[in-house]
């Protein structure tokens, strides 16, 4: 299915051009229409995931050892990923948010974030992390135009975020949190926060 949709991303391309996906200029043809459903819905949202990798192994989520990757050509490139998103954003998406598994351990995660920030026509542009590396990042994300943040954090407890991550970040996290809050991003207006919680009855329930 990759080989096929790759195969459809070059269709398109002057056929005396070099195969440099950034330099794609979606086709006229795309207009607002395309991502409008049978009940006449325009769909204007798209979420996009950058990899398959974590830095955390969440019990609900992913096994202590991991699983096993995808090879490196079974992932979508940083240019097929931006020319994605130009395409879509051509026919009328306004909101994009990359995910993972964890995006921001994704290497050019900083610079598809500039590329996909500066299409014409993009409103939003979001990630959702686990915030392990957050803070670090934030100063280069909130330049390259992310303006909405979901950060997973499923207890307040420390002990309790170790049991459930099979690691140690809990400051980090909660670190990154206040850094974002700091930075200007908050429950409303044009740069957001919010916090994604798995509630797990017997175990975090009562943190709500």
């Amino acid at each position: 299915r990759l080989n096929e949709l790759r195969l459809r991303l070059h269709e398109d391309a002057p056929a005396a051009a070099p195969a440099r996906l950034g330099d794609f200029v979606p086709p006229s043809t795309i207009g607002p229409n395309v991502l409008t459903d049978t009940l006449g819905r325009e769909h204007t949202y798209l979420r996009i995931s950058l990899t398959e990798k974590c830095s955390l192994r969440c019990q609900y989520c992913m096994p202590a050892e991991g699983v096993s990757l995808q090879p490196k050509d079974s992932i979508l490139s940083t240019d097929e990923v931006v020319r994605l998103a130009e395409m879509f954003v051509a026919a009328g998406i306004t909101k994009i948010r990359l995910t993972g598994g964890e995006p921001l351990v994704h290497p050019d995660i900083v610079d598809i974030c500039q590329r996909i920030g500066a299409l014409p026509g993009l409103k939003d542009l979001g990630i959702t992390t686990n915030g392990l590396v957050l803070e670090k990042k934030l100063p280069a994300l909130h330049a390259a135009g992310v303006n909405q943040l979901n950060v997973s954090l499923d207890t307040l407890v420390p002990e309790k975020f170790e049991f459930i991550t099979r690691r140690k970040g809990f400051s980090r996290v909660v670190s990154a949190i206040e850094a974002a809050v700091e930075a200007g991003y908050h429950h409303a207006g044009t740069q957001t926060i919010k916090v994604n919680v798995c509630v797990m009855n017997g175990f975090n329930e009562d943190e709500l």
